[in-house]
């Protein structure tokens, strides 16, 4: 990369898509797009930090790109909406000039699949560690969000795919063991569910909703905060993914992959008991593109989160990542 100038040139040819709703994009100070009428925008953010996100060592440069749109894609399907536009923010380092343009690559292919344009974002040199933020631009119809906040007593709690894969990956490479390869795919290029969550959003069948990102423990914690009611969950009812099982060891070492892990990119929602029979439609109808649902308790009153296992019923404490807590 010879100049700031040079990249951004390279990445306007690389990163122009022609469509009717952008009148403006790369290259100017600011983008100009034209939203969909009669329909709210949702916008949202992430940012991969090195050596808090990923290491450099075993994740190659198109994943990080990937993984930086991912996160906010998978947000956006957590509140049911269709992504659009997306802004990202590079920083630097000088020994990874190198990678910047793979980096970009990875998003734009992620972008080019979920019809997501990237409008604009900005380029600096970092000190230190390589660093990305990606902000997205979504829209939804009214009324049609799913929030946090919809939860009631007696609600079913859902979520998709299997838990404790992309820890089981991170596990693998910190150890500097080959990683399961369908592990690896979940830990290095997640696919957020804008699919299955724009479906429940759109049939309103999610009381609530958000993305499991840092731990299906945290993350339920946080789901019943919002929505001020507690959760009971069934241990033996929650998927765990076969490489969590496989590097973990032990069946209980497994489930604390799966509850704690973090960075499995599914869905968490809630489903009033009247819309069950419809969340089980769906589920057959997505079975066949191989995404799977499973329901892994109830919604309580009260505010405590509790796990069910082997008999005892216990208190599920928030385990997952913590960015204020934890050191790298």
């Amino acid at each position: 990369m010879r100049s700031e100038r040079d990249f951004i040139r390279r990445l306007q040819q690389a990163a122009t898509r022609k469509r009717d709703d952008i009148q403006l994009d790369l290259g100017d100070d600011a983008a100009i797009v034209t939203p969909p009428p009669g329909r709210h925008l949702v916008v949202m953010s992430d940012a991969l930090v090195e050596d808090v996100h990923f290491r450099r060592r075993y994740v190659p440069a198109e994943a990080i790109g990937h993984k930086a749109l991912a996160a906010s894609l998978s947000d956006c399907a957590a509140m049911g909406a269709t992504p659009r536009y997306c802004l990202a923010s590079l920083a630097i380092p000088p020994d990874a000039h190198a990678l910047a343009e793979r980096i970009i690559a990875g998003l734009l292919a992620l972008a080019d699949r979920t019809q997501v344009a990237l409008v604009g974002g900005d380029t600096t040199a970092s000190p230190g560690g390589l660093f990305i933020d990606v902000a997205l631009i979504g829209d939804i119809a009214p009324a049609c969000a799913v929030t946090r906040a919809g939860a009631r007593p007696d609600d079913f709690v859902f979520v998709s795919g299997t838990l404790g894969a992309a820890a089981a990956a991170l596990r693998a490479f910190e150890r500097k063991l080959p990683p399961d390869p369908a592990a690896q795919a979940r830990f290095l290029f997640p696919e957020p569910r804008l699919k299955l969550g724009q479906a429940l959003a759109k049939r309103q069948l999610a009381s609530a909703m958000m993305d499991i990102s840092d731990g299906l423990s945290t993350d339920i914690a946080r789901l019943c905060e919002a929505s001020r009611v507690g959760a009971a969950l069934e241990a033996e009812a929650i998927p765990i993914a076969p490489a969590a099982a496989a590097i973990a060891g032990s069946p209980e070492a497994a489930l604390h992959l799966a509850l704690d892990g973090g960075e499995d990119y599914e869905l968490l929602f809630t489903v009033a008991p009247k819309q069950v029979p419809a969340v089980l439609e769906l589920r057959e109808q997505l079975a066949g593109e191989g995404v799977q649902l499973a329901c892994i308790g109830r919604v309580t009153e009260g505010a405590a989160v509790m796990l069910r296992l082997a008999g005892a019923t216990r208190p599920l404490q928030p385990g997952g990542y913590d960015h204020f807590m934890r050191s790298p």
